[in-house]
């Protein structure tokens, strides 16, 4: 029996018997607006307007939603924000520390989960224009003793 043909079945969200699979456009929200991603089947409840994704499409349909939120707002695409670390020789986590973000943001703006913010796109596109303006940590000096203590 295909997943088409099979009748409505009881929803395990409110229990109505208006359950059944739907290939309908999925939305994902961001800060700048709702990108429908498409594809993809999943359960939908005609009751209570719940939809359920498998847990292995999830990560697909995030990355598609972030690739059209990408190509309409006109930020850089994943292969761009590794292409622009692999010219400045950076790891992820110089680019990180450059762009001032968390412990593993570049690796998911470069597998495509999330969607970099206007702020971080600008600032990997100056970087890119002008590679001069990248610092290398082995270059700063730290002090140990803390930005507020009194020196001796």
């Amino acid at each position: 029996m295909t997943q088409e043909s099979k009748a409505p079945w009881t929803c395990s969200v409110c229990g109505a018997p208006a359950a059944r699979w739907s290939t309908d456009p999925l939305p994902v929200e961001f800060r700048e607006g709702t990108y429908a991603a498409t594809g993809f089947t999943y359960e939908h409840c005609d009751s209570c307007g719940e939809s359920l994704i498998s847990a292995r499409d999830m990560d697909s349909v995030q990355r598609v939603a972030v690739e059209l939120a990408r190509a309409d707002l006109g930020r850089m695409t994943s292969d761009e924000i590794h292409s622009l670390r692999h010219e400045l020789g950076l790891r992820q986590s110089d680019l990180e520390v450059q762009l001032g973000v968390g412990v593993g943001t570049v690796g998911r703006w470069e597998r495509g989960a999330v969607l970099q913010t206007r702020m971080a796109d600008n600032f990997m596109r100056v970087l890119w224009a002008h590679p001069e303006l990248v610092t290398h940590s082995d270059l700063v000096a730290r002090e140990s003793r803390g930005p507020y203590r009194k020196r001796d």
